[in-house]
């Protein structure tokens, strides 16, 4: 232990550093990303739906920012808390979507990032069959290359 000292001093003209604890700092927006790719892999929820701020942030943003759009986290050294707001599919069993969520939303974040998930709460904000979420896509669609012209 000694030399390594007197070795750092040689090095650095006798000035000796100050060692600091190295960290991995994870943002918000990144877990958010990880969630928000790991639902779309769940069957029988046809989008996330976002809230008003993100719906007004889509217009300041690129769509790679927006894609969080419907997931809101809170993340700590170790742990993480995502909220989800969806649109489930109509005929699909919730509590089945829902345990699916959890488990691949859990693995995800653990996987990628180190974190334990410690609540995942999903907010089921509508229900809509395949047809009816393809025509308001559609219309969505239409609306926003009208706006462009």
């Amino acid at each position: 232990m000694t030399e390594n000292k007197q070795l750092q001093q040689e090095q650095f003209n006798g000035n000796e550093l100050e060692v600091e604890e190295s960290k991995l700092l994870i943002e918000d927006k990144v877990v958010a990303k990880i969630a928000r790719i790991a639902v779309d892999k769940v069957d029988g929820i046809l989008e996330m739906q976002g809230n008003f701020a993100d719906t007004i942030g889509s217009f300041f943003s690129s769509d790679n920012e927006t894609s969080t759009a419907g997931v809101d986290v809170e993340v700590g050294e170790k742990e993480a808390k995502v909220n989800l707001d969806i649109i489930i599919e109509y005929g699909k069993n919730a509590t089945k979507v829902f345990n699916e969520v959890k488990k691949v939303v859990k693995a995800n974040i653990k996987e990628m990032t180190g974190l334990d998930v410690v609540t995942i709460n999903v907010n089921i904000v509508d229900v809509m069959t395949r047809k009816e979420y393809a025509e308001k896509k559609a219309r969505k669609e239409s609306n926003s290359s009208e706006d462009r012209y």
